[in-house]
C-alpha cells in the first residue's frame, strides 16, 4: 500500500491498472481514467460544497472511496453519491456532440449508468437507500434495498451467465461476481443493508 498524504493506493489497484494497460491496444485505459476521475471530482465536489470533510481517498481494485470525517445527513449524502454519475452524464452528452469524442462520451455512459444501479456500494443504491430513509425510515428502507439489490444482482448474473455461454465474452460474468462479493461484504444477504 501507498500513502501520498490523504491518498492511498492499494497493491490490487496497481495490479488491475497494470494488467489493463498490458490489455489496452486502443488507448481505452487513459480515457476510462479520466472518467473515473470526473466521476470522483463530482463526488468530491458536492461533499465540499456541503461542508463535508474528507479524511481520505483510497483507489483499490474495485473503486475508489472518499472516507469523510464524519457522517453527513441523508438527503446530503444521496446528493454527493448522485453527483459523481450526474458528472459523468455530462460529460457523455457534451462529448456525444463530436466524432473524436464518441468513444469518452460512450465511457462515461457506461460508467454512470452502471454507478446508478440500485445496488449497495454503487452510488444509485447509496442514493436509493438515503431517500427511501428519509421518507420510509431506516428499517422499512433497508428491507426494500436489500430486496433490489438481491433482484439486480441476480439479472447481472443471469445476464453474465447468457453472454458467457452464447457470446463468449464473461466481462458482465465478472461484474456480477463483483456485485456478489459486495453483497456478501455488506452482509446483505443475510437481510442488514447499511
Amino acid at each position: 500500500m501507498i500513502r501520498l498524504g490523504r491518498v492511498q493506493i492499494t497493491g490490487g489497484f496497481l495490479l488491475l491498472l497494470a494488467w489493463l494497460n498490458y490489455l489496452d491496444r486502443n488507448f481505452l485505459l487513459p480515457m476510462a481514467l479520466a472518467a473515473c476521475g470526473a466521476h470522483e471530482l463530482g463526488h468530491f465536489t458536492v461533499i465540499r460544497l456541503l461542508e463535508g470533510n474528507i479524511k481520505e481517498f483510497r483507489l483499490t481494485a474495485v473503486g475508489a472511496e472518499l472516507v469523510l470525517d464524519r457522517e453527513m445527513g441523508y438527503w446530503q449524502e444521496g446528493a454527493s453519491a448522485l453527483a459523481g454519475p450526474g458528472v459523468n452524464l455530462l460529460l457523455a452528452l457534451i462529448c456525444c456532440g463530436w466524432e473524436q469524442g464518441l468513444v469518452f462520451a460512450g465511457l462515461n455512459l457506461a460508467l454512470a449508468l452502471f454507478n446508478l444501479l440500485p445496488v449497495a456500494g454503487l452510488d444509485g443504491g447509496r442514493a436509493l437507500y438515503c431517500t427511501l430513509a428519509l421518507l420510509a425510515g431506516q428499517d422499512r428502507s433497508a428491507r426494500i434495498c436489500g430486496w433490489l439489490d438481491r433482484g439486480c444482482t441476480a439479472a447481472v448474473l443471469g445476464l453474465g451467465l447468457f453472454a458467457a455461454r452464447f457470446g463468449g465474452n464473461i466481462t458482465l460474468l465478472l461484474v456480477a461476481f463483483w456485485l456478489l462479493a459486495g453483497c456478501m461484504k455488506k452482509n446483505i444477504l443475510g437481510g442488514e443493508y447499511k
